[in-house]
């Protein structure tokens, strides 16, 4: 397995911005008890930016909020039920939002890992105080990578695009440019498309 360096990069990074157009569509599955960004961490979440270790006493609440999310409804089921095998759906709620501002991701997928000084297992790997060390370095390195609203990666299931959002851009999904539908996972008319993805990736659903 090839191996991931700790932050900062060795060499200069070339990194690669891309820009998410005003009114792109993002999905995001979520506790109900926690709606929006979360302010406290770092968790066991793979780019939490919070400053703390996770799993060390109870996790702090600060100034930095992080919020998950995927352009597809596939990404995000299998980056919440993908290790179970199982698509189990109990209080989990989905928001569809389509961001009011463009956002400024650093891309993380295939060679554009190389380019941002670290390499596409990032995007895989179990080690979270390992790839949040690297969130926090893409966050606060502005000198090398410019203010980044979020992060571009490929989601460690399906390899589809996932989302890693930084508060900074806590404006652009609750703007009143921003729409947003929410609505509950087991909704009846969400099923047929449950489990066409659920088919699709070899799971089992309930």
């Amino acid at each position: 397995m090839v191996a991931v360096a700790p932050p900062p990069p060795a060499r200069p990074p070339r990194p690669i911005i891309v820009t998410l157009a005003a009114g792109t569509t993002l999905r995001r599955i979520y506790n109900p008890a926690f709606p929006g960004f979360r302010y406290y961490g770092p968790l066991a979440q793979r780019f939490d930016h919070h400053l703390g270790t996770p799993g060390r006493g109870r996790p702090a609440t600060g100034a930095r909020g992080i919020y998950y999310a995927a352009p597809s409804l596939a990404c995000c089921l299998v980056e919440v039920f993908g290790d179970r095998g199982l698509i189990e759906i109990g209080d989990e709620m989905l928001v569809i939002t389509q961001i009011g501002r463009p956002l400024r991701l650093l891309d993380l997928r295939r060679r554009a890992a190389m380019r941002a000084g670290t390499v596409v297992a990032l995007a895989g790997i179990r080690d979270r105080r390992l790839t949040q060390a690297w969130s926090r370095c893409f966050y606060e390195r502005t000198d090398l990578y410019g203010q980044v609203d979020g992060l571009l990666y490929p989601g460690a299931h399906n390899g589809a695009d996932a989302l890693a959002l930084y508060e900074r851009t806590e404006d652009a999904l609750t703007s009143a440019a921003a729409t947003s539908i929410v609505q509950r996972l087991g909704d009846p008319a969400l099923d047929a498309e449950l489990r066409a993805i659920t088919r699709a990736h070899g799971l089992d659903m309930t």
